[in-house]
């Protein structure tokens, strides 16, 4: 009984520790593909707040950054549904329409590799971040 016990802990610890997204987060997800859309560093990129979203049960991270040049602050919402980050600018329309492009991302150990892709099948962006990048590993 103490044996079986022991492999039921064993099992659900391992369970509860994987994550549908490897050792990524969707905030840093949501970070790095932000970032890599604005040509920007994700560590540049704060969250200031997180909102469930009632239709989808998503989380919805409140984005901002300051730009380097101007020091002006831009804010941006994002949210992850499966292999896809969904942005929109501040409190504007989700970037989710056909004629919108595509941030998919793939998840490769401690890499993420962004790939943004125009409504015509044309790649816009291809860019990889380490995890050390988006606050190291959780």
């Amino acid at each position: 009984m103490l044996i079986k016990t022991a492999m039921v802990s064993s099992a659900l610890i391992l369970v509860a520790g994987c994550s549908e997204y490897g050792d990524f987060t969707t905030e840093q997800i949501c970070k790095a593909s932000l970032a890599a859309i604005k040509g920007k560093s994700p560590t540049m990129m704060m969250t200031d707040k997180v909102v469930k979203e009632e239709e989808t049960e998503l989380d919805v991270f409140y984005i901002s950054y300051a730009r380097p040049d101007d020091n002006n602050k831009w804010h941006v919402r994002c949210k992850v549904n499966k292999k896809r980050a969904i942005w929109a600018q501040n409190e504007g329309r989700w970037r989710d329409q056909a004629q919108d492009p595509t941030i998919r991302f793939v998840i490769n150990d401690d890499e993420i590799e962004i790939n943004e892709m125009y409504p015509d099948g044309s790649a816009a962006k291809n860019v990889t971040f380490n995890i050390s990048m988006l606050g190291g590993r959780t």
